[in-house]
């Protein structure tokens, strides 16, 4: 018998050509991949995949089951999506992808209220790049991402846009752009920098030569940060313990400047800043939990803009 779990499981393999990979992405043993593979394969009477010493290929009838597995998982997700509608906010399933700046800032703040509200809310939430949620929201794997809006093109999604604030760089009190009334872009890019890929709208704006900065990746174009995080919650401590400068929302470090362990660079321009919000897949209604998860989060975000404003004024 052919089930969902099981075209999961050749989807996976299909990915990443290796039994081992595919079952630690699945969060299974090799062995009960095997297993689960030989099952379909005997409930449909053919070879799915070619086993060698070098992974795993896919055979002609194993591109029939996973390309029209994909489609046949997404109906599925799409019918349960439409059964969760039915249920309402208190019986629905919020899955959301979040990049590392929103999840820092009011994604992770937004699911926590939602289910302090509505506790019998079953929650999926992925932090991942940018980019990655993009391709989350296109395949089905959540109902709403949170990213820069720029990577959301095209007539298959709708966006909302939340945030256009200022970033700035930070680092240890007694670090030499610390006491410089004004920086230039040739002084940050002196010492390396912690945050993540910069999206094409501010990459446009450094130069070929990005110093100890980071590097540019050939393959993407894309500028990669000395020290690129996928959680920028955290990474204060950096700053704290080396030359390291933290990219960062007021907000973010408001305690450690007030505790003076952080001191602001003084470096700003109008590109450098943080850009994102909802991206959703149009002609789909989205759920009540999704709903309501985007309202706190417009909530969290009008407080924060609030607050950055104040901090402005008492820092710059």
């Amino acid at each position: 018998m052919m089930s969902t779990h099981k075209l999961r499981h050749a989807l996976a393999l299909a990915e990443h050509g290796n039994f081992h990979l595919a079952a630690d992405a699945l969060n299974l043993t090799q062995p009960a991949l095997s297993r689960s593979i030989q099952s379909l394969e005997r409930a449909l009477g053919v070879r799915l995949f070619d086993r060698g010493h070098g992974g795993v290929e896919t055979t002609a009838f194993g591109k029939l089951v996973v390309d029209r597995g994909r489609e046949i998982l997404l109906s599925v997700a799409e019918l349960e999506h439409e059964v969760g509608l039915l249920q309402g906010l208190g019986a629905g399933i919020l899955e959301v992808s979040l990049a590392p700046y929103p999840s820092a800032l009011s994604g992770q703040l937004a699911v926590a209220r939602l289910l302090a509200e509505h506790p019998e809310i079953q929650c999926r939430v992925r932090v991942v790049g940018y980019s990655t949620v993009v391709g989350d929201v296109a395949a089905g794997r959540c109902e709403v991402g949170m990213a820069d809006l720029g990577v959301a093109s095209g007539n298959a999604f709708v966006s909302e846009g939340l945030v256009k604030r200022p970033i700035y760089f930070f680092a240890r009190p007694q670090h030499p752009l610390a006491a410089r009334q004004r920086c230039a872009l040739d002084d940050v890019l002196a010492y390396p920098w912690a945050t993540i890929r910069a999206p094409a709208r501010i990459s446009a704006h450094l130069p070929a030569d990005v110093n100890r900065a980071g590097r540019w990746d050939r393959e993407t174009g894309q500028f990669v940060p000395a020290l690129e995080v996928d959680v920028v919650s955290e990474f204060q401590v950096l700053a704290r313990e080396s030359d390291i400068l933290v990219a960062a929302t007021l907000t973010m470090v408001e305690e450690e400047l007030a505790a003076r362990e952080l001191a602001i660079v003084r470096f700003s321009q109008p590109w450098l800043r943080l850009g994102y919000g909802f991206i959703f897949r149009r002609n789909r209604t989205l759920s009540p939990a999704s709903l309501r998860f985007m309202e706190i989060v417009r909530e969290i975000e009008a407080g924060l803009e609030k607050r950055e404003a104040a901090l402005r004024k008492r820092y710059l």
